[in-house]
């Protein structure tokens, strides 16, 4: 049996924004590995794409412990964080308003976001950061308006997002307090709804609770669970800094921005913002990838590392905006998790790269790439500043 503290430390680096060439050649060489995590607990690191799916898809890897279907001690409301028939039943209440159809009627309301943000840009100083000035406060405003968040209260998300999304202050007193007080909030909003509806998701859950068994309780960890899950789309700071690594393709989509809509593909598939993924436990003794695992056991497959599997996207390592593939990327996961906002996320990076580019054609790094600094304080990692000038 191997000794933890014989286990090699994952990540092998710390994250500067391109997954290191060891770890792309594991994608073939050792696509399932015994880690040690930065928490000190052992674990199997998976990273083919297949052997990622079945991780993410098969339900004998959970996101609870082993034999649990709700939360610990079967007691507390149902959310999309559960497994099995919970999960089942609030996803299936959130798919009936996050609809493909009314998420395509939110694109005017994104779109006039992003172009206010980039006035803002275009009126202040240079350079800018263009992970203040549009990255970070995007995908606020975009969440908040779809769940139906009065304007003048979106500032108070910023600081629920440091206490819930912070490595150093995960489990601590001030993300129980921040879950704590943004609970607090939504519930209050949800009595709000009920009396004055609008045309947003709150409104469609608490207006359709004829349809469906959630209580108020359920229905505000669901709306945490589409907060927490929508407030950082790094992919866009992460897409601009690939284009500028690959001047022949930043060059051939301002050319042609008819090809943004694969360009945006290719920049999910392509692009890595942090080196962690999601641990699950294995439910049941079982073999992946010709590897006996036990149950108990962490396992973490990493979405970004299957993406570069050669087995299924041909010369992965290559960034090409005019890439046709029929296989779907693992950036928005895979299987019952798949991300319920992947259209709107998706929407973000298309429509916030479209319009910088359109806008902004002298668009150029204003420090030298190797130089743009990523943060490792919070568990889905991104650029933490981008400077630019145009």
């Amino acid at each position: 049996m191997t000794v933890v503290s014989e286990l090699r430390d994952y990540p092998f680096a710390p994250f500067t924004g391109d997954l290191p060439a060891e770890l792309l050649d594991m994608v073939v060489s050792d696509p399932v590995s015994r880690v040690r995590l930065p928490d000190g607990r052992p674990a199997w690191l998976v990273l083919g794409y297949q052997d990622c799916c079945t991780v993410l898809a098969d339900p004998r890897f959970s996101r609870l412990p082993p034999g649990a279907t709700a939360t610990p001690g079967g007691v507390g409301p149902r959310e999309l964080n559960m497994d099995g028939p919970a999960h089942a039943v609030v996803r299936r209440v959130a798919s009936r308003a996050f609809t493909a159809r009314r998420i395509d009627t939110f694109r005017p309301r994104v779109r006039r976001l992003v172009d206010a943000l980039i006035d803002d840009l275009l009126a202040g100083p240079r350079p800018a950061d263009l992970v203040a000035a549009l990255v970070a406060p995007l995908p606020v405003y975009v969440v908040c308006d779809v769940l139906g968040v009065p304007v003048a209260d979106r500032p108070r998300f910023y600081g629920w997002i440091e206490g819930l999304n912070s490595v150093t202050a995960y489990g601590s007193a001030d993300a129980a307090t921040a879950q704590a007080e943004l609970r607090a909030y939504l519930a209050g909003q949800l009595a709000d709804k009920r009396v004055s509806p609008g045309d947003d998701l709150l409104s469609a859950w608490v207006l359709g609770r004829d349809a469906h068994e959630l209580v108020d309780a359920e229905l505000v960890e669901l709306a945490m669970g589409v907060l927490l899950g929508g407030l950082e789309i790094n992919s866009t700071s992460a897409g601009v800094r690939a284009l500028f690594q690959h001047p022949e393709q930043l060059a051939k989509l301002r050319a042609h921005p008819d090809k943004l809509s694969s360009a945006t593909d290719e920049i999910l598939r392509y692009t890595s913002v942090s080196s962690m993924f999601r641990v699950q436990v294995v439910q049941e003794d079982l073999t992946l990838g010709g590897v006996a695992m036990r149950a108990g056991d962490c396992v973490m497959a990493i979405p970004w590392a299957g993406n570069r599997d050669p087995r299924v996207f041909p010369d992965p390592n290559v960034f090409d905006i005019d890439r046709a593939s029929t296989t779907p990327h693992l950036t928005f996961g895979f299987g019952p998790h798949f991300c319920l906002g992947t259209a709107l996320g998706r929407m973000q990076v298309e429509l916030s790269i479209g319009e910088l580019l359109r806008r902004l054609p002298g668009l150029t790094p204003a420090v030298p790439i190797e130089e743009i600094p990523w943060r490792h304080d919070r568990m889905n990692g991104g650029i933490a500043s981008f400077p630019v000038t145009w």
